[in-house]
This record gives structure tokens, C-alpha cells and sequence, in this order.
């Protein structure tokens, strides 16, 4: 079953865009099948940015967060990330297709 992660952030889409741009290279390169940025217009998390990457399994994600925790361009761009907005919330869920 796939592994599907999304993380929620409060801060402005325009600022945001860029370092989501950066980061989706990087996420793909070490196993992701889908980097995906959103912007809520309604509902309780109105505001807010979801980033959603897929994996296809427990095992890439695990070996892709291993790697990722400690690349040094990831580090970087996580900082600047957290100095733009704020991480709400981060989910890990597991997904099947229907």
C-alpha cells in the first residue's frame, strides 16, 4: 500500500512556491511517486498550504525519509521554510487505490 504524507502550513502561498518548487525535485529523487502543493479556500484549514507526497510503500518511505533527514539541501530549504511559515500539521497515511 502506498504511503501518502501531507503536511499543512500557515504562510503565504507566494512565498511558499518556491521552496515547494526547490523541494519536489529532491522528495522524487529519493523514492516519491508525487509531490503535490495545495491552498485550501475553504473549510476549517482555509489559508493554509498542504504539500502531499506518495510513496509507494513503507519501505521507500522509510529508506526516503532516512535520506532526506540528513541531506544538507533538504536541511536548508526546511529552514527557510520554517522561518516563512508554520508547520500546522503533518499526517502519515496509508493509502490504497480504489
Amino acid at each position: 500500500m502506498a504511503i501518502t504524507i501531507v503536511s499543512r502550513w500557515k504562510g503565504k502561498l507566494e512565498d511558499a512556491l518556491p521552496r515547494a518548487k526547490e523541494v519536489a525535485p529532491l522528495i522524487k529523487r529519493h523514492g516519491a511517486t508525487s509531490v503535490l502543493l495545495g491552498y485550501c479556500h475553504s473549510g476549517a484549514f482555509t489559508g493554509q498550504i498542504s504539500i502531499v507526497a506518495t510513496f509507494p510503500d513503507m519501505a521507500t518511505y522509510g529508506r526516503a525519509w532516512q535520506a532526506i533527514s540528513e541531506d544538507a539541501h533538504y536541511q536548508r530549504i526546511l529552514a527557510e521554510a520554517s522561518n516563512i511559515a508554520e508547520l500546522q500539521d503533518r499526517s502519515v497515511i496509508v493509502t490504497q487505490e480504489l
